[in-house]
């Protein structure tokens, strides 16, 4: 007779008696970060609520009520006659604990973001491609021309890095991240995107998905509403669905995000996730009436605000556009950067820029929690590239190929495709819209662009709630005039 698995050890758990925070709560808490960083494990068997009563010298309704609580979220599961076991959570993009307040009826299969997968998962078309590997063909969306990228120039920093690597400090850093990638940061933020922070500001995150789930991971409980952009990006959906949040999806008007809606609809909201200098994917930008009306309303309400600025260090028309954390003078916009379009996404670097350096130090330790850092070569490579001016280079070299690509495309589907659809360049980014003139020819196009050789993403696989059939998001960078003519032909040949 196979013996069952003994008992997790739960030492690593501290209880602090002398907190006002109820011990159920410290319990509950401690056990789902233990299981989302990965300290506990699926089907690891949790002590006996008498037994864990015991170890913490605490009363076993709080064990039971804390357990109950992760059971009713999925982090636990009982099974009958044997205890209580860490649940398989599939917390991958792609799979989503279903606490959501989205129905069936509100969703499509195969046409909205989420089609049902079990009967408490959802799976995302969109989110399962964004965690595969990335194809190099027509249309792929905020592909970076790599080609053009100066290997030489950064190879040679790391090189000069290695040879002078015993001066950097190589046991754990600082979870806050490089000081001197902060510092550089800071300056380089003051001058392109008008925001006044300094170091201490700064939390370096692996990617901006990172730094989005670090904040919801600190502000979001379970029922609170969050407004998000809506078409919009599935990334955010997911962090603020994994805190099991009310999502309430905000339609997107020429102004950006429409807050006359959100605010009738959904007035209890404690978050919002904007992209306000280049909206994903519809491509608008926020006027600055409109992010001066939303910085008022989260001074009145006590909203958090994340603003994510992706990809707006390219812009192609007029001035850049200050971004919204420039404008925040009462520290409620928390703005979430990334090099992964600017540089390349490999790299995985990202930053998030809080309210104060006391702010800062509790994000650091969150993140700490769950990678304790992230890697300092990388980071300091990527100092100096800021600090000798390559970025900028790079930066002007890039914003010049990038507008000759979207105009040579938009000219190019214009010429073969003016019949077929209709094309909304952008602004600013590194991809616009086209919208169908034929609404009806949509499902062939999905069912055989990926055979043709074709990535065409459809704005409704980005949509809760607020549809638009026939409208696709096109990528337009790292490729080739003959790439993207080859690309156009395909489409061509497809819409007949």
């Amino acid at each position: 007779m196979a013996k069952s698995a003994p008992d997790i050890s739960l030492t690593f758990i501290r209880l602090e008696k002398s907190l006002k925070k109820p011990l159920y709560i410290q319990l509950y808490e401690a056990v789902k970060e233990a299981v989302l960083s990965g300290m506990l494990k699926p089907g690891d068997r949790m002590p006996a609520s008498r037994n864990l009563s015991k170890d913490f010298g605490i009363a076993r309704n709080a064990v039971v009520k804390a357990y109950e609580q992760l059971m009713l979220e999925g982090y636990l599961g009982g099974k009958t006659g044997a205890g209580t076991f860490v649940s398989v959570l599939m917390d991958q993009p792609e799979f989503l604990p279903q606490r959501n307040k989205i129905t069936r009826n509100d969703v499509t299969p195969n046409a909205g973001l989420f089609s049902p997968l079990s009967s408490n998962r959802f799976q995302s078309p969109y989110m399962g491609h964004d965690s595969s590997c990335e194809q190099r063909i027509p249309f792929q969306n905020s592909f970076p021309a790599i080609h053009e990228f100066p290997f030489k120039t950064w190879a040679r920093i790391a090189a000069e890095l290695y040879r002078n690597i015993h001066t950097l400090h190589l046991g754990y850093d600082h979870g806050q991240g490089y000081l001197p990638l902060r510092e550089a940061i800071a300056s380089q933020l003051r001058i392109s995107r008008s925001i006044n922070c300094e170091a201490g500001q700064i939390v370096i995150v692996n990617g901006s998905r990172q730094g989005i789930h670090l904040i919801s991971e600190m502000f979001v409980r379970a029922n609170d509403q969050c407004w998000i952009e809506d078409p919009g990006y599935t990334g955010a959906y997911a962090a603020f669905s994994r805190a099991g949040a009310e999502i309430c999806p905000v339609p997107v008007t020429a102004q950006g995000i429409d807050l006359d809606y959100a605010v009738a609809n959904y007035p209890h909201a404690k978050l919002v996730y904007v992209t306000p200098s280049h909206q994903f994917p519809l491509g608008i930008t926020m006027p600055l009436q409109e992010r001066l009306r939303l910085l008022k309303y989260a001074e009145e309400h006590q909203m958090v605000i994340i603003e994510d600025d992706y990809d707006s260090d390219f812009r192609y028309n007029g001035r850049p556009i200050p971004a919204l954390k420039g404008l925040d003078t009462k520290g409620h916009v928390y703005y979430v950067g990334t090099f992964s379009k600017s540089l390349f996404p490999a790299l995985r670097i990202g930053y998030i820029v809080l309210p104060s350096p006391e702010i800062a130090g509790r994000f650091a330790l969150a993140k700490a929690i769950t990678d304790r850092q992230s890697p300092v070569i990388d980071q300091a490579i990527l100092t100096e590239f800021i600090r000798s001016g390559h970025f900028q280079r790079h930066l002007r070299k890039m914003s010049t190929l990038y507008k000759k690509a979207q105009d040579e495309l938009c000219e190019l589907l214009r010429l073969h495709l003016q019949d077929q659809v209709e094309v909304y360049p952008a602004d600013a980014g590194m991809h616009f819209v086209i919208m169908l003139k034929d609404v009806s020819k949509t499902d062939f196009l999905l069912q055989k662009r990926a055979s043709a050789g074709l990535v065409l993403m459809p704005i409704d696989n980005l949509s809760l709630k607020f549809k638009m059939p026939g409208y696709f998001l096109i990528g337009f960078t790292g490729f080739t005039i003959e790439e993207l003519k080859s690309g156009v032909m395909i489409l061509k040949r497809l819409l007949g």
